[in-house]
């Protein structure tokens, strides 16, 4: 049974399905598995008639905690300040504007259904104030936990909240050390953390309607009682074992009284066998993959295995993206089977016609000329274009080739048997139909004597200047049949 419906498999009654990201940087790759696997979940059980809800949360309300080295210069200042009241980087709008747009952009492109909704918004408007009220009054709980998992005492007159400065406008610099039950006391502390210099201001506030935000932890249990969650899984940094996902499982069952959601862990995609990472170049973006990749192939890719498993992506210079559009049309022709059901549920609106040659074959033809109707032929007008990207951004060097305006130099290690099959082959070119092609120019070689890995050698290397290509009829079909000729004919002498 596939990954997906064996964890649903004993789900009852109404569900809502929650995940979350904050808009502080590019959208990586890995950063859309959450959203797809989340929205997979969704499909099957909508499929299934049940009540559910998908809701995607953006956390804007975090504090900006770190900087590209291009943007140390012009935000430097903002570091501290929630997400939401920044400026963008460039432009106008906020910081949470300008890096969330790619993000809804690309839950458009990938039809992900989710109800997306702002932190900020859900703190200014009161939505959060039960809960922020719930865990100031019930503090003691709140320490408990975090003193169990992290094994220290917790300081009394520590609070699970931090204001937003009213002086300097940080979240990140301030701890609140008391309650009465209707404002909070804080101190904006200088030396809190090492990215963020607090303003030293102190005082008393409402912790209500987007004054103040909850620890990542605690409001993380905070929305799963707010909204009644019942799944929602967690990346491999937040799901390992003690992590943040299993604090804010502890939270919601001790201190709020519900039980977790349905856990979820996933794994994450790996580069050489490290986790990707925007900062040290590792991977790509959400919108490279959708340059090389249809939007159902990567929804394919992001749940194809179950998600407690690494998955190595390394586009570059290997031939990953090719195997991966084998195994999409491996699935398609499944009738059952795991392979099967993730092509399923990775369809966006109608299920789209696939292509039957194969996606390596594809890559050729679109670095031959006049292969278009061919590629028509075979229904691969919206794979060639996939195919084009591969070739020029992450295909080895030994997939690629280009037909030589001019007779190559390499011609000249030919050898004389090389020459005299040339000569025969020009001969021959009043053919159409390239398998029959194929076979002719096998048998050319046998006929002449010649091995046939040195007769296709001798056809890639007066064409391309490589000893290896495409398959040589498609190749010569595809071009001039004048050119040809006269360029087996100058190899030949």
């Amino acid at each position: 049974m596939f990954w997906a419906d064996k964890l649903l498999e004993s789900v009852k009654g109404p569900q809502v399905i929650n995940d979350a990201w904050t808009p502080s940087g590019i959208v990586h790759m890995g950063g859309l598995k959450g959203p797809v696997i989340h929205d997979t979940l969704f499909k099957i059980l909508k499929g299934k008639g049940h009540e559910v809800k998908f809701t995607f949360g953006f956390d804007d309300m975090d504090a900006i905690d770190g900087l590209p080295q291009e943007l140390t210069k012009t935000h430097g200042k903002y570091l501290g300040i929630p997400i939401c009241n920044a400026p963008a980087p460039h432009g106008q709008g906020s910081f949470r504007e300008y890096y969330s747009s790619t993000m809804r952009d690309l839950f458009k492109d990938l039809d992900i259904k989710a109800d997306i909704y702002l932190a900020s918004e859900y703190y200014r408007k009161g939505i959060y104030n039960k809960a922020i009220q719930f865990v100031l009054d019930n503090a003691d709980g709140v320490r408990k936990v975090y003193a169990d998992m992290y094994k220290k005492e917790i300081s009394k007159d520590w609070y699970p909240l931090q204001v937003v400065c009213p002086n300097c406008g940080k979240v990140g610099t301030t701890e609140v050390n008391d309650w009465d039950g209707k404002e909070v006391t804080y101190i904006c502390r200088k030396d809190k953390v090492e990215w963020a210099q607090g303003c030293g201001g102190s005082g008393k506030i409402s912790p209500f309607d987007g004054n103040a935000t909850m620890p990542f932890k605690v409001e993380w249990a905070a929305k799963w009682w707010t909204f009644g969650v019942t799944i929602e899984g967690a990346g491999k940094d937040h799901a390992s074992s003690g992590g943040t996902y299993d604090v804010a499982r502890k939270l919601v069952k001790d201190v709020f009284g519900v039980e977790p959601p349905l856990a979820i862990p996933y794994e994450f995609f790996l580069y050489d066998g490290h986790k990707m990472s925007s900062s040290k170049g590792l991977g790509l973006t959400g919108e490279k993959l959708l340059e090389v990749l249809s939007a159902q192939i990567a929804r394919f890719l992001m749940i194809k295995t179950p998600p407690n498993q690494a998955v190595e992506f390394n586009p570059h210079q290997t031939l990953i993206i090719p195997k991966l559009y084998d195994d999409y049309q491996k699935a398609a022709a499944e009738k059952e089977g795991d392979f099967a059901r993730a092509l399923e549920l990775s369809q966006i609106g109608e299920v789209e016609k696939i292509p039957s040659v194969r996606f390596s074959v594809l890559a050729q033809w679109v670095q031959m000329p006049n292969t278009e109707e061919e590629i028509k032929k075979a229904g691969a007008q919206k794979w060639a274009k996939y195919a084009k990207v591969w070739v020029e951004k992450y295909a080895p060097e030994e997939e690629k080739f280009e037909v030589q305006k001019k007779l190559p130099s390499q011609v000249d290690s030919l050898s004389s048997d090389q020459k005299k099959y040339l000569a025969a082959l020009a001969e021959k070119l009043d053919v159409k139909n390239a398998e029959d092609f194929q076979t002719e120019i096998y048998e050319l070689s046998k006929q002449l004597g010649i091995p046939s890995k040195d007769a296709f050698a001798s056809i890639y290397i007066c064409l391309l200047g490589k000893d290896h290509g495409p398959k040589a009829a498609w190749l010569i079909l595809s071009l001039d049949k004048e050119f040809v000729k006269k360029r087996f004919e100058e190899a030949s002498k």
